[in-house]
């Protein structure tokens, strides 16, 4: 018999890690409520519809103690993901095709079990499944991560998505059927140009949207027969009815009422402080949530919903926020991350905090280290650290974990890269960092990481480069003009300086493996 084949063996959606599903993330959030999840170093995770096992493999590189297990209703990305599996000679992953319906009660215990970008792209009888293989396979302090679109927000969204499927279910050809959706899309947004309407503004913002996503994204999103959004309270419910609750969110600072204005603020407090599911609804109300990364745990478990400065004594800090501009008269200065999260500061102490974590990332710094460095010695100063660190989790600007990272900042003299980041570099300019982000490389960064095996000194680095040079395979720029260097001694004379350059770049981006990790 033929074996069934999905839409994502005819379309495969490409694997890559998300940040926020990895063990030790999900712990350190964990650890915010009270609950002390099974430490990340030594765990079980399970990941349903792990595609090519783009996430899992990370971590089963970065977390080599621990055991992971990927399952997926595709074939062909099983087998892709095993090819990757097989090249870097893991032994603590294994990717299984099977369905999540077929998932039996023998599967065992995992602590963690995350599904990203599945739940409301499933019938309900497979959500169904998901909640139940949560409810009889996560261990008793493990943590589920489970992504989903909700209400309000895809009440917007959905009205593109209904375009394109009845433009698309007119044509058989996947791709034909892509085209000529998103055709309609942008006819229709044409069509209403000059009406300055509700209508109008939501198809030019959703048209945007889809002009920055791939086509695979925007078919397996906007053509596929299932995708379901549902509120948060209607997920809630969901949770309760499998035993289940919500822990918290994988973003922090979406659950914090202060981050909104001090009006909008006081109101949730009236209306929702008391009750976690309400506050959580009542925000999505006035965000127009889109989309959920939902942490779950077991409904016995007594959480702690009232958070204290005293969680960050115990746990480790970094940022990558800078100041912008120059301090205001009033000591005002705010400090903004890539991620677009910013805070406005005034006490000299959480100035001279943030600075020092900028200055170290991304090494992460612990907090008697942090308050060691910029506080005075009085207690009722790091009292004040403390709370001012927790508001600055809050706001999204600082992060936190609970546990040393597995990457260095310092050079040494045989520096190395992950297997799976060398692998990439050969493969292109997108590598996997020790965070678990992806990082694009310029030519003399992928070139210079492709060596990075931890036997190479500097002198074998740099020979590499110049034989690299001397092929064409690489340009070596002027920094006076950019103009390219084409004399060999010239060549020799810059390519020190410029490994250099290229090796601290790459530490501060995470891709530098610990000698012992």
């Amino acid at each position: 018999m033929p074996e069934k084949q999905t839409i994502y063996d005819a379309i495969p959606y490409p694997s890559n890690p998300f940040r926020q599903t990895r063990p030790e993330r999900l712990a350190a959030v964990a650890k915010l409520f009270g609950l002390d999840a099974p430490a990340p170093e030594s765990c079980r995770v399970l990941e349903l519809g792990c595609s090519m096992g783009g996430n899992l493999i990370v971590m089963a590189q970065d977390h080599p103690r621990s055991q992971f297990v990927g399952i997926d209703a595709s074939s062909r990305q099983i087998a892709e993901g095993w090819k990757t599996v097989d090249l870097l000679g893991l032994k603590n992953l294994r990717l299984t095709h099977l369905d999540i319906l077929d998932v039996g009660a023998d599967f065992g215990e995992f602590d963690y079990i995350i599904s990203h970008g599945v739940f409301s792209w499933v019938p309900a009888r497979v959500q169904n499944k998901m909640l139940e293989i949560c409810q009889r396979h996560l261990a008793p302090n493990g943590v589920a991560y489970i992504s989903f679109n909700t209400y309000p927000g895809w009440h917007i969204r959905g009205i593109v998505r209904d375009m394109m499927m009845y433009r698309g279910a007119q044509f058989a050809d996947p791709q034909a059927r892509l085209a000529q959706a998103k055709s309609l899309v942008r006819f229709v947004a044409e069509a209403t140009k000059g009406a300055d309407t509700p209508y109008q503004r939501l198809l030019q913002s959703e048209l945007k949207h889809i002009g920055q996503m791939e086509d695979y994204y925007l078919h397996h999103e906007h053509l596929e027969e299932n995708n379901q959004p549902l509120y948060f309270h209607e997920f809630a419910k969901k949770l309760a009815v499998n035993g289940l609750q919500y822990l918290g969110d994988a973003d922090f600072s979406t659950m914090v009422s202060t981050n909104f204005s001090p009006e909008v603020a006081g109101t949730l407090q009236e209306i929702g402080a008391h009750d976690i599911v309400q506050m959580e609804q009542y925000m999505d109300y006035v965000r127009c949530r889109y989309f959920r990364k939902s942490l779950v745990c077991r409904s016995g478990i007594r959480l702690n919903r009232t958070l204290t400065p005293a969680v960050v004594r115990g746990v480790l800090l970094s940022t990558d926020a800078e100041p912008l501009d120059q301090e205001q008269p009033s000591g005002l200065l705010t400090f903004k991350a890539p991620s677009g999260h910013s805070i406005n500061c005034k006490s000299p102490l959480t100035k001279a905090a943030l600075r020092h974590l900028r200055e170290q990332w991304p090494m992460p710094v612990s907090f008697s280290d942090l308050y060691r460095q910029c506080g005075n010695g009085d207690a009722s100063a790091e009292e004040f650290l403390a709370g001012e660190m927790l508001t600055c989790m809050a706001a999204g600007v600082v992060e936190w974990r609970l546990s040393p990272v597995p990457f260095t900042i310092v050079v040494d003299q045989t520096p190395a890269a992950t297997p799976l980041a060398r692998l990439q570099a050969e493969r292109g300019y997108k590598v996997t960092n020790l965070r678990g982000e992806t990082i694009v490389l310029d030519e003399i960064h992928r070139q210079t990481l492709k060596q990075l095996d931890g036997k190479r000194d500097l002198g074998k680095l740099t020979e590499s480069l110049m034989a690299a040079l001397k092929r064409g395979e690489l340009v070596l720029q002027r920094d006076s003009d950019k103009a390219p260097v084409t004399d060999e001694g010239e060549m020799q004379r810059l390519l020190g300086p410029a490994l250099e350059r290229v090796l601290a770049n790459l530490a501060k981006k995470a891709l530098l493996a610990r000698a012992h990790a």
